[in-house]
């Protein structure tokens, strides 16, 4: 069987192939990638985002990541950024493509249920599910528009180098039309024989994955800089995430993972460093999401729903009811809020005194829950009843906080504020030096950063994160008003907050917090 690599080579590759035509007139010369004196030649590059995926910020000391955490000191860090949620990987990596929640770009969790596309659940993670589904939704997948059209609209290119999953890299690039260089996954197809010449083979995948990440460096400096001269690059390193999920949040190996990509992360500024772009190159860096100790049971969410197997389909933390309506969805949430491994639980707004529109009072259409459109969940393709899994503050054998109850050993997902809280870094000309963040943003808040230290100050329609001026050189100097608040759904015996915070007209979903009588 194909892989998606070789896939993307052949017909599979031609219904994204029309939506990239334009740039596969871009110039690929090999001979710039083996330039010998790599600082004589001037180049686009402006910023790069590297995404560790799925650091938590209090990982970053001067020990463990010592170049992450100088990166730190000299330029702006933030303890208050935000995953948006669920706090996964793609509905995250698609954030950092668009500049919008999954309420504006359409991908509602690691695995996604498209009645239109296919009667089955998808796999995000999987190049393959995602070119069938853009193929079977005409380019639309994403729902809101992408940084690298938006780039491409403006004369400018951008480029995604990445050691993850291949879906997760094709989501990442905003879907077909920005260069991808992946292990699985090369497009458009045309630069495959360049990216071989240069790279050789990718590495075996691997726990750490001290090979891929370091190939996919290799990838945005010898290919996104040295040969498509790109203005904008995206990195993303697959570890600690990769490798804690098997070894457990701050076991040994874990730690070693995120040492490993630390030492990725100096090889790319030595990188910029040699191309004479050390002082030029604004440098971003986020994770997709915390991480947390999972303390949960395997096959408890299959038991405590199984009256309903024939009526519903399960895609991650979503469930869509296809059998019984209303009733079904009602008789699913009340299971949910008797089954002490759920948390939050989500459903489509409802209405406050029989007036009111749940989007503003924060409640649910079934009582005891809250509302998606309140955490930027509101989306035709929601499912019926979104929920969390329960978390604790309890500290695990490696001393690191946050546990909730997921089947496996570590991992992300929840409205717990560890797997919420991710990291943020910048360093460069544009950003201050030594601050720290005291406004909350988010990975919504990157796309329409990027586009102002591009020169576009203005969000552009679909944008709905904000520029994070207030860490700039010359952005605003005044304080930035936060205002927090909090919904509360209740029932007999169950009772949830949602606490969020607003800067300006944008709203941060910060956590939640279950409680059962």
């Amino acid at each position: 069987m194909p892989t998606p690599r070789t896939m993307f080579s052949g017909r599979a590759w031609c219904a994204a192939g029309l939506l990239a035509a334009a740039l596969l007139l871009l110039p690929w010369p090999a001979s710039q990638a083996r330039a010998g004196n790599l600082a004589q030649r001037s180049r686009r590059l402006k910023v790069v985002l590297v995404v560790f995926d799925g650091l938590r910020p209090d990982h970053i000391t001067a020990d463990r990541m010592p170049n992450l955490d100088a990166l730190a000191i000299r330029g702006v860090r933030s303890w208050q950024h935000h995953s948006l949620f669920p706090t996964v990987t793609r509905v995250n990596a698609s954030a950092l493509a668009t500049g919008t929640g999954p309420s504006g770009h359409g991908i509602l969790d690691n695995s996604i249920y498209l009645p239109a596309v296919a009667d089955r659940v998808l796999n995000t993670g999987d190049a393959p599910d995602m070119l069938l589904a853009d193929s079977v939704l005409g380019g639309r997948l994403l729902t809101a528009p992408t940084i690298g059209r938006r780039l491409q609209a403006a004369g400018m290119r951008m480029m995604v180098a990445s050691a993850g999953s291949s879906g997760s890299a094709y989501l990442f690039a905003g879907g077909a039309g920005t260069p991808v260089v992946n292990a699985d996954l090369v497009m458009p197809a045309t630069m495959d024989p360049m990216v071989q010449r240069v790279l050789g083979v990718p590495p075996a995948d691997a726990s750490p994955n001290l090979g891929r990440n370091a190939w996919a460096v290799d990838a945005l400096l010898r290919v996104g800089v040295d040969s498509l001269d790109v203005d904008v690059a995206y990195l993303w390193l697959s570890d600690p995430d990769h490798t804690a999920h098997g070894a457990g949040l701050g076991s040994a190996m874990a730690d070693s993972s995120i040492r490993a990509a630390d030492r990725e992360l100096g090889r790319l500024l030595g990188g910029l460093a040699a191309r004479g772009l050390e002082q030029l190159v604004n440098v971003m860096v986020v994770s997709d999401h915390g991480f947390s100790t999972h303390v949960g049971d395997a096959k408890s969410l299959r038991k405590q729903l199984g009256a309903f197997a024939d009526s519903v389909v399960i895609a991650g933390s979503a469930i869509h009811v296809r059998h019984g309506g209303a009733g079904t969805r009602d008789a699913v949430v009340r299971a949910l809020q008797r089954w002490p491994e759920a948390g939050a639980i989500f459903t489509a707004p409802g209405t406050a005194s029989g007036t009111a529109n749940g989007a503003a009072s924060g409640q649910g259409s079934v009582s005891g829950t809250i509302s998606t459109a309140s955490i930027g969940w509101q989306h035709t393709r929601s499912a019926d009843v979104l929920f969390s899994a329960d978390w604790s503050h309890a500290t695990n054998a490696a001393g690191h906080r946050g546990d909730t109850r997921q089947s496996g050993v570590a991992g992300h997902g929840t409205s717990s504020p560890y797997d919420v809280t991710a990291t943020f870094v910048a360093g460069g000309p544009a950003f201050r030096t030594g601050v720290q963040a005291s406004a909350p943003s988010s990975n919504a808040d990157i796309v329409p950063t990027i586009l102002h230290l591009l020169g576009r100050p203005s969000a552009p329609a679909g944008v709905t994160g904000r520029p994070l001026l207030e860490l700039l050189r010359r952005g605003a100097t005044a304080p930035v008003a936060v205002t927090r608040d909090s919904v509360v759904a209740e029932v007999a015996g169950y009772r949830t907050v949602a606490y969020r915070t607003r800067v300006q007209q944008v709203w941060y979903f910060d956590s939640t917090r279950t409680t059962r009588r």
